[in-house]
């Protein structure tokens, strides 16, 4: 009993334990940005003493020695519970964050021209700065004076929502895996590269067409963000274009003569939102058209020609070759309207098809007076032939009755329908003779006489020999064939006159 009081007594005696100190306040160490950039926030961390050691050396300490490898950087450098995601950079200094893009062009393929579109293979590249991931002041930025996350990262901070307004269809690359890149550099700046594929409207003007250039745009804006909220800039520093292309890009139908970057801000109804946009002079390729379309049409028109050289009686021989040409040339000319888009106005395709289309029809048509002049023309030579015949019959007739023929009228005129019948035969016939013999028109029972004779005269030969049926129909032919092809040089100059020389104006929107 006695050890227990004692022991009570010595407990009585001890000091009570001092209060318990309050808790430091909280300390906040800054430190500015390295390259002075006007928009960037200091850097806060807090430190909070009432956490234990272990907790501590989780957290971002600006000496960087409680931060021994590169994952637990990570892990406090985008922290949920000190970085917000939804947030974007300068929200809290109510100014714009400014987006600086650079384009590398790989492919441009698949140009249509019926749906107006085209497909474009391209890495889009982002730059701005997020002053919450600015860690210039840490032992880890002589470490890493960047750092490049891998593409699942790209969830856990914010970035600009920047989309292609033209765009048709696109997706991302993922072979073999997706193609995206995250780099972080010690001041803050953030660096997010894509590649994509793209298909992208283009309003193209076909006026000129085949003799046209086009200019594509690449269009980019903001979905959601005001420019009060977001800016968009061409990277142009280092005199470096902000759009590169590949040197060994190659088109079939066309060249990439120019490219232009260009400002496009918007405003809807809904605020005024950045754009920036790209502009592609594309130069169409003459020679394939020369070869597929100018040449063969050409050869097509001239090959019309040649039938003006073909005699006029050779019906079969000019009537399928000219059918032949109307139905190749109008074949032709289907099959290029077919690979264009119905449009208003008149191309400069449509105009040369229908002129070749003109002039094989129009040596048709040729033809037909040819053979309408021919036709009158063996007619009128068939009366006036008549009529010589029969007037050299009528004075043969008046011969007989002078001289007291003892022929009956009926058995003359008899004779005399005969021999013109004969007349006319001999002249279908194409007969050579220069004159004509009529004998035996006298009785038998008469006294015998001079047998008389009607000869037609010469010069009346040769007055109907010197007007042949040819020569009228020939004449045209021989006119054709030297106005026809005159006329097509003449719209062959005026024609690549107007057109090589034509400017149609862009109204990009």
């Amino acid at each position: 009993m006695l050890w227990i009081h004692n022991q009570i007594f010595c407990f009585a005696q001890q000091p009570p334990p001092p209060p318990p100190s309050p808790p430091p306040t909280t300390q906040i160490e800054a430190t500015d940005l390295e390259d002075g950039h006007p928009n960037h926030q200091l850097w806060k961390k807090m430190i909070d003493p009432g956490r234990s050691l272990s907790s501590d050396r989780t957290h971002y300490s600006r000496s960087g020695a409680a931060i021994n490898t590169v994952e637990e950087f990570l892990d406090t450098l985008i922290n949920s519970s000190r970085y917000d995601r939804r947030i974007r950079p300068f929200f809290d200094q109510r100014r714009a964050c400014n987006v600086t893009m650079t384009i590398h062009i790989n492919t441009i393929s698949a140009i249509n021209e019926v749906n107006m579109d085209y497909n474009t293979d391209l890495i889009f590249r982002q730059s701005w700065y997020d002053p919450r991931l600015n860690y210039s002041g840490t032992d880890w930025a002589a470490k890493s004076p960047e750092i490049t996350l891998h593409y699942s990262l790209i969830d856990r901070i914010w970035v600009p929502d920047s989309f292609f307004r033209n765009a048709k269809e696109g997706k991302r690359s993922d072979i073999t895996v997706p193609n995206r890149l995250i780099r972080v550099h010690r001041d803050g700046k953030v660096l997010y590269s894509q590649r994509l594929l793209l298909k992208l409207d283009c309003q193209m003007k076909l006026q000129k067409f085949p003799l046209d250039n086009q200019t594509c745009v690449v269009n980019i804006g903001s979905y959601g963000f005001a420019t009060t909220d977001l800016a968009f800039f061409w990277d142009q520093a280092s005199n470096i274009s902000a759009i590169r292309v590949n040197e060994d890009l190659e088109m079939p139908d066309f060249v990439l003569s120019n490219h232009e970057a260009k400002y496009c801000n918007r405003t809807t109804a809904t605020g005024s939102f950045a754009c920036i946009e790209v502009h592609l002079s594309l130069q169409r390729n003459i020679n394939l058209y020369l070869q597929q379309l100018y040449l063969p049409s050409t050869l097509i028109v001239a090959l019309s020609f040649i039938a003006f050289w073909i005699d006029y009686k050779s019906h079969p021989a000019r009537t399928l070759l000219s059918l032949l040409l109307i139905v190749t040339v109008t074949t032709k000319a289907e099959g290029i309207r077919s690979q264009l888009p119905r449009v208003s106005y008149i191309k400069a395709i449509d105009v040369w098809m229908s002129a070749c289309l003109v002039f094989v029809f129009a040596g048709l048509l040729e033809y037909a007076l040819v053979n309408v002049i021919a036709r009158k023309g063996e007619l009128r030579q068939q009366v006036r032939f008549s009529k010589e015949v029969i007037g050299n019959r009528l004075a043969q007739v008046h011969f007989y009755k002078k001289d007291g023929g003892h022929q009956s009228n009926a058995e003359t005129m008899e004779t005399l329908v005969h021999k013109t019948s004969n007349a006319e035969r001999k002249l279908s016939g194409n007969t050579t003779n220069t004159h004509v013999h009529y004998s035996s028109m006298s009785n038998t029972n008469a006294p015998s006489q001079p047998t008389p004779q009607v000869v037609v005269s010469q010069p009346a030969q040769l007055a109907i020999a010197a007007k042949p049926v040819r020569d009228s129909a020939q004449f045209v032919d021989l006119i054709s064939a030297v106005l026809f092809p005159v006329a097509f040089i003449v719209f062959n100059i005026i024609y690549w006159m107007v057109y090589l020389n034509m400017h149609v104006e862009y109204i990009l929107k």
